[in-house]
């Protein structure tokens, strides 16, 4: 209507001269106003917020309970009506208000003062990931390379601190073999400053190759000076393997990439090549490799016959090392141009190379140090360019691979790396002379955090309440508040012992299923669920006699697709850990503790260690040392701590959760509670024993004990700690943050029922 009109007033205009003309020019813009605010006033007495697309999320509103400092989210499944339960909660007495979560959109354009010479940073779509995620400071990325100047002004405030260890006090504080690794090492000199030296005979290259490569990775962005890394904040690990010419011994890189695992760092970034095989080299990559971490190198710049070099006829060094078992253990990266066609000077294969990313005319940060001359040129910048070549596309995949990780934690190192091959660009049509031989595609960053998110979007997390004992075995699939989804009974309705539960994708068809077995003075009756309560099959986990409850877990221990069924005698029995497929047909079975052991055992399932396979921890059960056991599934113990005083003899439940990511910095925790007797105190543990952190689950003066289980249950791809009062305390269950902060709180049953409660959790595939 207004555009009409404005059609009808200009050829008005054309008609009229004077007076008339402005009188029409002012009856013209007056008009116009009036319309458009008339349309304004009668869209919105149309449109009410719900039909606005995109201004709220669906699946969520947040809660602010009077009790609380702060609101929560709360997750709203598929089919739940959201007006409905946005209702709900705006009339329970408890809560002070309950509102949308409304969606805000980020449009990001860095302050950075040399951001338009970053042509790689749009190539790869970094400012569309920025929108979602930009920073991963969980992310610890070693820098094996030629020296990073620590105190840059772009790089000073994300370079890794060893925090367990002091400065300046010629003490190897944290016993790792090195005095004073504040900020990282140098392997050339054996100092703990990982800067270049400028010693005889250094080169341009050599000086400031590290420096580039870690503005790349992780310079501070939107800082209003400088450049943007691709992520803009993580923990960079300097350490200085290459000397002050740009060169170094495989000897030295070995001891760096121990070092980097030892101390914590989930990606490894080696921008340097070779030709010399080192068996070595190869083991050390196996080592980080088996410990979860990742590993991205350079495809090489060496020239043949004018087009790079083809590796999989000439193999080079660190990038061909991927082991001779099918395992991917690096990540070999080609180097592209501006129009996504390779870089003639760049490596290519079949074999070594997995993925590209741009590789020419590289703008980044350099070393400052105006005393210091090469060619009576200063080094006088603390930005420059434009170099090129393999080294410099390596920052932005290990970069990329930390902020895939920061948007879904969940994901393992394996799922990480898929999630970046999997969304990278397809450029096959502008290589004709090199299909397959260019990895996956160039790397789209957007792509890959929105696959990353993607994940979190398709799964739900419940939670599963049980009766410990003295309670018909009626089981409930719950949120975190409390709201029952569904429940059923496990047992016979007269049944009373308890029932213990798990949960897992046990036959494979995607979903999961609720596996539940009897508690003492039932018979050692394992039962399997569908979510409906719908029974899938059961059998006996030990001989039909056995009276003293079974405890079980689940878990992918053989890798075959679906998850196993775990289980162990819970008291009055030996230490029997075995191992079931669905049918009940036992696949293993190991002894926790020697042939003459009679007692109960607590047990949890999850890769503590980030290698991609399952351990089992076991803890004691009451009227034993409070001792820990972790296995691998094979049997072989891995560690063994005590979690409380020798003196306790309350018996320890168990729990493994990934409380800060899924790789080989961001390892889950063990987590530990007192099965009665004591105190609820909840300990985190790593998977040597060592004590990381603890709260307490409700009042100290409680002393029924706590069950404790692990759940995604607000779905950010971290776990939270589900804590159940045990016999004699009130059937109370409650959610925390790994940091102790309360987020779920409710009662399972009845407030008088005092048997306890046992809890787990039910991930939901949407």
């Amino acid at each position: 209507m207004v555009f009409i009109f404005q059609i009808y007033m200009r050829k008005l205009l054309e008609k009229s001269n004077g007076a008339g003309k402005k009188i029409a020019s002012f009856l013209n813009i007056f008009i116009f106003v009036l319309i458009s605010v008339i349309a304004f006033l009668f869209l919105a007495s149309e449109v009410s917020p719900s039909d606005w697309p995109d201004t709220f999320k669906t699946d969520e509103i947040l809660v602010k309970y009077k009790a609380s400092s702060e609101a929560v989210s709360i997750r709203i499944d598929p089919g739940e009506d959201y007006n409905k339960t946005l209702n709900y909660y705006q009339k329970l007495p408890m809560v002070e208000y309950a509102e949308p979560d409304y969606i805000f959109q980020a449009s990001i354009i860095p302050s950075d003062t040399y951001f338009n010479n970053q042509w790689y940073l749009q190539k790869i779509k970094a400012t569309l990931a920025w929108n979602e995620t930009r920073e991963s400071p969980e992310a610890v990325i070693a820098i094996l390379d030629s020296g990073v100047q620590i105190d840059h002004p772009d790089l000073k405030d994300n370079i890794w601190t060893n925090k367990k260890e002091i400065a300046g006090n010629g003490i190897d504080d944290d016993k790792n073999g090195f005095i004073d690794d504040v900020n990282g090492w140098d392997f050339i000199n054996n100092l703990p400053d990982p800067a270049p030296k400028f010693k005889d005979g250094f080169t341009e290259e050599g000086i400031l190759h590290g420096t580039i490569i870690a503005g790349i990775a992780a310079a501070s962005g939107n800082n209003a000076a400088g450049i943007s890394g691709v992520t803009w904040k993580a923990q960079l690990m300097p350490l200085k393997v290459l000397d002050d010419k740009g060169e170094g011994g495989s000897s030295k890189v070995i001891k760096a990439i121990d070092y980097a695992v030892a101390n914590g760092a989930n990606i490894i970034n080696l921008s340097f090549v070779g030709f010399g095989y080192s068996k070595s080299l190869d083991e050390a990559i196996k080592r980080a490799y088996d410990a979860g971490v990742m590993v991205a190198a350079a495809g090489g710049n060496e020239l043949k016959q004018g087009e790079g070099n083809n590796l999989d006829a000439s193999p080079m060094y660190p990038v061909c090392l991927d082991g001779s078992d099918g395992e991917n253990r690096v990540i070999g990266v080609v180097a592209v141009d501006t129009l996504d066609q390779k870089a003639p000077f760049s490596g290519f294969g079949g074999e070594c190379i997995d993925i590209a990313a741009p590789g020419v005319s590289i703008f980044s940060t350099v070393v400052y140090s105006p005393q210091n001359y090469i060619l009576d040129r200063p080094f006088d910048k603390y930005y420059d360019g434009y170099w090129s070549g393999t080294s410099v596309t390596v920052p932005m995949i290990s970069a990329s691979l930390a902020l895939i990780e920061s948007a879904n934690p969940s994901l393992t190192r394996n799922e990480i790396i898929k999630v970046l091959f999997d969304s990278a660009d397809d450029i096959s049509r502008l290589n004709p002379n090199y299909l397959n031989n260019l990895g996956k595609g160039r790397v789209n960053l957007a792509a890959a955090v929105n696959k990353a998110l993607d994940g979190l979007k398709n799964k739900s997390e419940k939670l599963l309440v049980a009766p410990q004992a003295g309670y018909p075995s009626l089981i409930k699939i719950t949120n975190q508040e409390g709201k029952v989804e569904n429940e059923f009974l496990a047992y016979d309705k007269k049944f009373k012992g308890g029932v213990n539960l798990a949960s897992g994708d046990v036959n494979g068809d995607g979903q999961p299923e609720i596996v539940t077995a009897a508690g003492a003075g039932g018979g050692p009756h394992i039962k399997i669920f569908d979510l409906n309560g719908r029974l899938l099959g059961q059998w006996f986990a030990f001989k039909e006699t056995f009276r003293g409850g079974v405890k079980v877990a689940c878990a992918d221990v053989n890798h075959d697709g679906a998850e196993e069924i775990i289980a162990v005698q819970g008291a009055d029995g030996d230490s029997e850990v075995k191992i079931f497929n669905a049918k009940g047909q036992m696949l293993g079975s190991f002894y926790a503790y020697d042939n003459k052991f009679r007692g109960g055992l607590n047990l949890a399932t999850g890769d503590i260690d980030g290698d991609g396979e399952m351990e089992i921890a076991i803890g004691l059960g009451a009227g034993k040392i409070p001792e820990v056991r972790v296995f691998k599934a094979i049997g072989v113990m891995q560690s063994q701590f005590l979690a409380y005083p020798k003196a306790f003899r309350g018996g320890i439940r168990v729990a493994i959760a990934n409380i800060r990511g899924g790789t080989q910095k961001n390892r889950a925790q063990l987590i530990t509670a007192p099965a009665g007797g004591g105190g609820p105190h909840v300990k985190f543990f790593d998977k040597k024993g060592n004590l990381l952190s603890h709260f307490f689950a409700f009042n100290s003066n409680l002393r029924s004990g706590v069950n404790i289980a692990k759940a995604d249950s607000d779905n950010d791809g971290l776990d939270e700690i589900i804590t159940a009062a045990g016999p004699g305390g009130a059937p109370h269950v409650r959610v925390f943050k790994a940091n102790g902060r309360i987020v779920g709180s409710f009662y399972a049953y009845e407030e008088s029922f005092g048997g306890g409660v046992n809890a787990g959790s039910l991930k939901v595939i949407k």
